[in-house]
């Protein structure tokens, strides 16, 4: 029986990592594997800890609380900029290293990265790519097995030091496999000598739980609205824009929605859009239900009593498409604009995109068969 590592996101409030690190233990067990789980990067709340803060002020409006919360940030800002790597070894880094004592490490025969978009850099923020370089650095000094990137997502315009740190570790991968065209170009411009190949996301592997209940009638139809949450869509575009204003699209969309005969109600996939949904909530006066999903399985037991999906969270709509839903993508990235040509401006072959996993599964495992 081979041991498989899977190393991504699994201390996190977003579902939609959770579904990925599920999918790929799912797969690996699915051919007679050991698995064992750890965290790549930082270790956070999970969504069902996250609630209405009782100092969210109103739209437009800033409180004190918010004001020194606002220089603490410039604080940590300042910072991360001045000594990153120690900070997020400090924060993050040795609680990474720690989680090895609960695994056979002698034993380990692949170390799975992935999925997500784990190949990034923000500004001031290289934490993945310290993580990736820890990991890589691990591997080649303790595990000394071989090394799969499954299923990633990279986003472009590295910094220096996260363009060396990922050149450098996936040059040491046995295998890499990205999810869509627009990241293997990235990967393909970092270094021509990777040997990039593509799967589809891991999270279409995942079923439904139960047969889909379809709508009796027009009546019935439920439309699921996941409100995005508001200080990343201005950081994401740079805008400074009133959240009364953001708010408003989002609310004509709802109307939209009433108007074609849905029932509406707000759902979350994360921990800041939840946060975000109730703050919404509030805006339209508790008109329209919140949907709640603090797990996965609650998530995709929600998604089977939908007949529509809208939402700027990737992965709550890689689910809707394997629940049956009708997903339509709220554009906020590259990320989206690349999963929305690829998967939403067409009918995806649920059942292809599975089986191209499975190839990609077995071509990997078939190599620890050779060695």
């Amino acid at each position: 029986m081979k041991k498989i590592l899977i190393v991504n996101r699994k201390s996190t409030d977003n579902l939609g990592d959770i579904a990925i690190g599920t999918a790929l233990a799912q797969l690996f067990l699915k051919k007679d594997c050991q698995v064992y789980q750890l965290e790549f990067s930082r270790f956070g709340k999970d969504i069902a800890s996250f609630g209405q803060s009782k100092a969210s002020p109103a739209c437009g409006t800033e409180t004190k609380t918010n004001k020194f919360q606002n220089i603490l940030k410039k604080c940590k800002y300042f910072l991360a900029r001045s000594l990153p790597k120690t900070i997020w070894f400090v924060r993050f880094g040795q609680g990474v290293l720690r989680q090895i004592r609960s695994i056979p490490k002698d034993e380990i025969d692949l170390i799975v990265i992935g999925g997500g978009q784990l190949i990034q850099s923000e500004k001031w923020n290289d934490q993945f790519a310290y993580a990736f370089r820890l990991w890589d650095w691990m591997n080649r000094h303790l595990f000394k097995t071989k090394l799969a990137v499954l299923s990633v997502g990279a986003k472009e315009a590295f910094s220096p030091y996260a363009a060396r740190s990922f050149k450098s570790g996936l040059s040491h991968a046995d295998f890499i496999y990205v999810r869509d065209h627009h990241s293997k170009q990235v990967l393909d411009r970092l270094s021509s000598d990777l040997d990039v190949k593509i799967m589809p996301d891991v999270a279409f592997s995942l079923c439904p739980g139960k047969e889909r209940q379809k709508a009796g009638s027009r009546a019935d139809k439920l439309a699921l609205v996941g409100i995005y949450n508001y200080d990343s869509y201005c950081k994401i575009h740079s805008l400074e824009l009133d959240r009364s204003a953001y708010y408003q699209g989002w609310k004509d969309k709802i109307e939209d929605l009433s108007t074609a005969g849905f029932k509406v109600k707000l759902f979350y996939s994360t921990g800041t859009d939840k946060l975000e949904t109730q703050r919404f909530s509030e805006y339209l006066g508790g008109k329209h239900e919140i949907a709640a999903a603090d797990s996965l399985s609650d998530l995709i037991e929600l998604l089977n009593s939908a007949d529509y999906v809208y939402s700027g969270r990737m992965h709550a709509l890689i689910l809707a498409l394997v629940s049956g839903c009708q997903a339509q993508a709220f554009i906020t990235n590259t990320k989206l604009k690349v999963f929305n040509e690829t998967y939403l401006e067409q009918s995806p072959d649920l059942e292809a995109l599975r089986q191209e996993i499975e190839q990609a599964i077995d071509t990997v495992l078939t190599s620890l068969s050779d060695s």
